[in-house]
C-alpha cells in the first residue's frame, strides 16, 4: 500500500499557515532549533514526536490523518459514540425547543 500520508510536509504547512517561528516551536518542544526542519523533510515520526508537535502547535495532525483514511476503515466506535449520543441528545432538545418557542408564539399571538 502506497503512504500518501507524509506528515513532514503536514507540519510544514500548519507552521506556515500560522506564521509560528521555527525556533519558536523548537523551545516549546525542547529540541534544538534545526530539529523542526527535519521533521518537515521526514515522511514518518514517532507517535511520541507527533503528540509533542500537536501540544506544541496546538494542532490535532492525528485527526488530519484519520480523515485521509477511507471511510469503511473500522475504528472504535465507543469513543465517537459518546460525542455522537451527546450532538443527536442535543439536536432533539432543540427542535423540542424550537416546537414551545413556535407555539408559545401561537399563544401570545392569539392573546392580542
Amino acid at each position: 500500500m502506497e503512504n500518501k500520508l507524509h506528515i513532514g510536509r503536514m507540519i510544514k504547512a500548519c507552521i506556515d499557515r500560522k506564521n509560528v517561528l521555527r525556533t519558536s516551536l523548537a523551545k516549546k518542544m525542547g529540541t534544538p532549533g534545526t530539529a523542526i526542519y527535519g521533521y518537515e523533510k521526514r515522511d514518518s515520526l514517532k507517535t511520541s514526536t507527533v503528540l509533542r508537535v500537536c501540544h506544541a502547535l496546538k494542532y490535532n495532525f492525528f485527526m488530519d490523518m484519520a480523515n485521509a483514511l477511507p471511510p469503511e476503515y473500522d475504528y472504535d466506535r465507543e469513543l465517537s459514540a459518546s460525542k455522537d449520543n451527546i450532538i443527536s441528545k442535543q439536536e432533539a432538545e432543540i427542535q423540542k425547543l424550537q416546537y414551545e418557542n413556535a407555539l408559545l408564539k401561537e399563544l401570545i399571538m392569539g392573546k392580542k
